[in-house]
């Protein structure tokens, strides 16, 4: 375990611990949700809040026109738990993403398009979700795998973007689990660091704690030299 996850662990109930725990059991870094010229700060906060709940870890966030902003009545503070990266155009985030070695699947309505059921889940999938008008930028379009749809049997011709990567990220689960047999995907290790990422957020003051123990320990540890030396 993280030193700072034992020393954090005395002040957090066991059942908490418990949920942390399994949470990070089932979180994935091999499926990606990107954000690309997204401005309605609702439809931002909302896609939050379904990665959290899908067990996605990264999201990223590309930042061309507006900073990205949270709203934590509508995120119900889930952006504790997940790690927002910004990418300050469309070239930072396709770089960062393909070197990690993720395939960038667009979300589009128009023909053409793969239905979301059939991409290739087995492989690492960054879903990318673009502007509520134009849609995805054409830096990210021109890089991406291929397209992909929600099939409607409705009026409309899309949904909103949050409600769109709610129903990708629900089928994502679906087809990852009866494909690959799990969902979650981090080692033990990378479970136990954010484990001791997420404490840090859970127990107020945590930074605080930290240094007063380690103040304290070198105390004691000072203290035993002192002894030692009569």
């Amino acid at each position: 375990m993280d030193d700072s996850a034992a020393l954090l662990e005395p002040f957090l109930l066991p059942a908490r611990i418990e949920r942390l725990r399994e949470a990070a059991r089932q979180r994935t870094r091999n499926l990606r949700v990107v954000l690309d010229g997204v401005h309605d700060p609702h439809n931002l906060s909302a896609a939050v809040r379904s990665c959290d709940g899908f067990g996605v870890l990264e999201l990223h966030v590309i930042e061309s026109a507006k900073p990205f902003r949270v709203r934590r009545k509508v995120s119900q503070g889930t952006e504790k738990w997940i790690r927002i990266r910004r990418h300050p155009d469309p070239a930072d985030a396709v770089a960062a993403l393909r070197g990690e070695g993720f395939d960038l699947w667009v979300a589009d309505p128009r023909p053409g398009g793969r239905a979301v059921d059939e991409l290739p889940w087995e492989k690492k999938l960054a879903l990318v979700f673009g502007n509520e008008k134009s849609g995805a930028s054409r830096e990210v379009s021109s890089a991406a795998a291929g397209f992909f749809c929600i099939p409607m049997y409705g009026f409309g011709d899309s949904f909103n973007v949050s409600v769109a990567a709610g129903i990708a990220l629900a089928v994502a689960v679906r087809e990852r689990l009866r494909r690959l047999g799990h969902h979650g995907d981090l080692s033990p290790a990378e479970q136990e660091a954010l484990i001791a990422e997420w404490m840090k957020r859970a127990v107020k003051n945590a930074d605080r704690i930290l240094a007063h123990l380690a103040a304290r320990g070198s105390d004691d540890h000072a203290e035993s030299d002192d002894a030692g030396d009569d």
